[in-house]
């Protein structure tokens, strides 16, 4: 392989690591709000009669807002927030083989070894 299509490789996947570094960390942060959320849902409906007006809130759907069962909104929250959490484990895993990757373009054994370790998985 040219030294030059070498590098050009390593450059483009390295440009693809830190793009999906940070869609990483744009989808936490995206969960961390859902979180809040579902936290602050659970509150409101705590000690309040389903029937009452308590238990209805008001939630933004894009450009416009709905008032709905606050045990409705709360499950679509948490709907979000699985979501959320398969694309964060996808986007992590996609990283892992990049990184192991762009080690093995670098020639770095100890990188490469590390990289390696990540992909471990939990025997549960």
């Amino acid at each position: 392989m040219d030294i030059v299509e070498r590098q050009k490789k390593i450059e483009v996947l390295a440009d693809d690591i830190l793009t999906d570094k940070q869609l990483s960390i744009d989808y936490d942060r995206k969960r961390q709000e859902t979180r809040e959320a579902i936290n602050k849902l659970r509150q409101q409906t705590k000690n309040v009669r389903p029937g009452s007006r308590l238990a209805t809130t008001t939630i933004n759907m894009g450009d416009f807002f709905l008032d709905m069962p606050a045990a409705k909104a709360q499950g679509m929250v948490e709907g979000a927030q699985k979501e959320l959490d398969g694309a964060i484990d996808d986007v992590r895993q996609r990283l892992k083989k990049k990184v192991e990757l762009l080690a093995q373009l670098e020639g770095d054994e100890r990188k490469e070894s590390i990289a390696r370790s990540m992909n471990l998985k939990a025997t549960n």
